[in-house]
């Protein structure tokens, strides 16, 4: 069985964090959200994503800092993995391509243009996996 593609989205701002993590999914792709370049370093360690879609302004450490921290792992998937940089700001872009970024969002974007941005980087995930209906309990054996 092929393992399903992994987004890591990264920022600060829950209500975005939210809204691109669910347009992802009603996509097919599976994601992972962190709300810090630091909590997204470990959960890309704990399992390596096939893109990431990182904010450039967070507390802490920044997207381009998290970007130069990937491509600067021991491990070669987390350094060859694709990034999609957000910002509303034209040094953000900047930095998020010079630190990796392979495509730059300026904000304010729309769902639309990140779904795009991720098909450029990566093959489309295919309808999302239908919903398990619950199990129900067996009756036990009788006498």
């Amino acid at each position: 069985m092929e393992r399903p593609v992994r987004i890591l989205v990264v920022d600060d701002n829950l209500p975005l964090r939210l809204m691109v993590a669910q347009a992802l999914e009603e996509r097919g792709y599976v994601t992972v959200a962190a709300e810090s370049g630091e909590a997204a370093l470990e959960a890309a360690a704990y399992e390596p994503p096939d893109l990431c879609v990182i904010d450039f302004l967070m507390p802490g450490m920044s997207g381009a800092e998290l970007i130069r921290a990937l491509r600067a792992s021991p491990d070669a998937r987390l350094r060859r993995v694709p990034a999609i940089g957000l910002t509303a700001y034209d040094s953000g872009e900047s930095e998020l391509l010079a630190a990796g970024a392979a495509l730059v969002l300026r904000k304010p974007w729309n769902e639309e243009a990140v779904l795009e941005a991720v098909e450029r980087l990566l093959p489309p995930a295919g309808p999302p996996a239908p919903a398990k209906a619950p199990l129900t309990p067996c009756a036990p054996p009788g006498p």
